[in-house]
């Protein structure tokens, strides 16, 4: 079970700093000057990396396989 925890908090914490990144990314080159195709790009990248966050936070746990009675043949 920690080994679980361990692992889906770094997963949430990077994709919440890839959004972060992104958006930042998006916000400087809007500040610069974008045309119309870059910024429907930006709004994209910003859209996919807001769903990745939507999925590792969502994303079911996976299930612990049940042991069987081996028998002895």
């Amino acid at each position: 079970m920690l080994k679980s925890i361990i692992a889906r908090i770094p997963a949430e914490r990077a994709a919440m700093a890839l959004v972060i990144l992104a958006s930042a990314l998006v916000g400087r080159q809007a500040a610069i000057g974008m045309d119309t195709a870059q910024g429907v790009s930006g709004l994209a990248a910003i859209l996919g990396s807001s769903m990745l966050v939507i999925m590792v936070r969502s994303w079911p746990k996976p299930e612990q396989a049940k042991a069987r009675a081996g028998r002895d043949d």
